[in-house]
């Protein structure tokens, strides 16, 4: 027998998994991976392998997702792909400040920068296209 999942389950198994995430995330950014019961030895170049996986799957999201939002001139998605951006980068230039990685605090801002323009400016955009024909 097949499980019907409707809309609205599938909307809050979705959020609740997000959330975990996101908890997770937290968690890790304050206590370390070292946490884990992972050895010490390989803890450095197993992080650095999880934060390039992260990345992957982070940029794959934003291409496929920012592409769609700016076809379909999708306002709602624009901003929450700035939101995640946001605490992304503001989190992670926090601790670069933290830890004193300099140079990463400036490659946050300029990516930031580089995301958030064209995002920006699209919600901008479309904002004025909405304005204009609810004049006509």
């Amino acid at each position: 027998m097949t499980a019907i999942i409707s809309p609205e389950q599938r909307l809050i198994i979705f959020s609740i998994v997000s959330i975990i995430l996101v908890i997770v995330g937290i968690v890790f950014a304050f206590f370390g991976l070292a946490i884990l019961p992972v050895d010490r030895e390989i803890l450095l170049p197993w992080e650095s392998a999880i934060y390039g996986a992260i990345m992957m799957g982070w940029g794959t999201t934003l291409l496929c997702v920012g592409r769609l939002a700016f076809r379909r001139n999708d306002p709602d998605l624009m901003k929450a792909l700035l939101y995640g951006l946001i605490v992304w980068l503001i989190v992670e230039a926090a601790f670069s400040v933290y830890f004193r990685v300099w140079f990463n605090v400036g490659v946050d801002i300029a990516v930031l920068a580089l995301f958030s323009i064209p995002l920006l400016k699209g919600i901008e955009h479309i904002k004025k296209q909405s304005g204009a024909s609810d004049i006509a």
